[in-house]
């Protein structure tokens, strides 16, 4: 199996076999490009918050996947994110207020060495016969990333070592 499992007995919230399929489907692609998806929130001018909505891994050959928050908020999924319209929604409710920001982060210090590596597994934990949506491993071989989801923070990425 492609994706490692880990049995753990908590109550959470679980990927959908469509995310899990599209999750492996990437798997043993070649990185071309991290793309973070920014939302920065001005409604308080001394008290800018900005969090990371979500992380679109774009491939070579193409092909792109975008990891974000499901529709409730408890928990990540595969998303197709439509930028633009997002942009105009927020723009109309909140007249400029909250942006969205669309940003390569391939050159910055979290992703700099992982553009041009392939991404071996996408590795999420498995609890009975669901895969768990709180967290999960992008696994580039020799390092690897873990994104994990914060209701007041987005998306948490950080490095992932193995212990």
């Amino acid at each position: 199996m492609i994706i490692e499992i880990k049995m753990d007995n908590q109550n959470s919230t679980y990927f959908t076999t469509e995310a899990l399929a599209k999750m492996v489907q990437v798997q043993g692609k070649t990185l071309a490009q991290v793309v973070i998806i920014l939302w920065q929130n001005a409604i308080d001018p001394n008290n800018s918050l900005e969090i990371i909505d979500g992380l679109q891994l774009r491939f070579a050959d193409g092909e792109r996947i975008t990891i974000g928050c499901n529709e409730i908020g408890n928990g990540l999924d595969i998303v197709e994110p439509n930028f633009q319209e997002t942009k105009k929604q927020l723009d109309t409710e909140f007249e400029g207020k909250i942006k969205l920001h669309v940003l390569d982060a391939s050159k910055t210090k979290m992703w700099e060495t992982i553009p041009g590596k392939i991404l071996t597994s996408m590795r999420v934990t498995r609890e009975e016969e669901n895969y768990k949506a709180d967290s999960l491993v992008l696994d580039f071989g020799d390092e690897g990333r873990t994104i994990a989801i914060s209701p007041n923070d987005g998306l948490v990425i950080d490095y992932y070592e193995q212990v």
